[in-house]
């Protein structure tokens, strides 16, 4: 049962990266427009339109800041660890 909770971990894991490489894709001009940005966008939309619902962006002058994206990456990695201690406990 072990391979299988390392399994999920790896792919909890992966799919962290993915939300910060989305993060780190809006700030390069036209990345975001590329096959890689919408492969990205696919990916992550779905969780992350979860709080864009909720939390609004806080304008700062002329800039638009994404509150909902740093509050569903802390509660993504929030989550990631309690559910890896609870199939951990579960699995043994």
């Amino acid at each position: 049962m072990t391979t299988l909770l390392t399994i999920i971990q790896i792919i909890l894991t992966i799919y962290g990266y993915l939300l910060i490489a989305t993060a780190l894709l809006t700030w390069i001009p036209d990345v975001g427009e590329t096959h890689l940005g919408h492969f990205l966008t696919r990916l992550t939309e779905p969780y992350l339109a979860l709080f864009r619902r909720f939390i609004p962006g806080l304008r700062i002058g002329s800039v638009m800041l994404d509150l909902s994206f740093i509050v569903a990456v802390v509660v993504y990695f929030f989550l990631q660890d309690g559910v890896v201690s609870i199939l951990s406990m579960v699995l043994q």
